[in-house]
């Protein structure tokens, strides 16, 4: 199932330097609905929530559908650059939405090998 769904245990922020080509390159690969999604499972961490551990403002609000021209938009490719790129899931689950099948995150690795019953 698609999109894993996100149980974080521990997230980051990290800032990076921004780069608009290199982010407008990115948008035509990412699937803009699964982002939405991980957005809203990403504000439900509590630290991230309350505020806490961000930089002022939060986490950015995005538009519910992309903008045709959005390569232009500099305001939008800062805020999808700071979710593509400073946000990181550290400790966690991601989670099949279709079999319930949790996948462990560590050190921001995810663990997405199967069990030798599942092959």
């Amino acid at each position: 199932g698609f999109p894993l769904i996100i149980r974080p245990v521990q997230m980051k922020y990290e800032e990076s330097p921004y780069d608009k080509d290199f982010t407008a390159a990115m948008i035509p690969k990412v699937q803009y609905d699964a982002l939405l999604k991980a957005l809203q499972w990403v504000r439900e961490y509590p630290p991230f929530a309350n505020g806490e551990a961000l930089p002022p403002g939060g986490l950015p609000e995005l538009p519910p559908v992309l903008p045709q021209e959005y390569e232009g938009d500099d305001n939008l490719l800062r805020r999808l650059h700071f979710l593509l790129f400073d946000i990181h899931l550290v400790e966690g689950k991601l989670v099949c939405p279709e079999s319930g099948r949790e996948f462990p995150v560590n050190d921001r690795i995810p663990n997405m090998l199967l069990n030798d019953d599942e092959v």
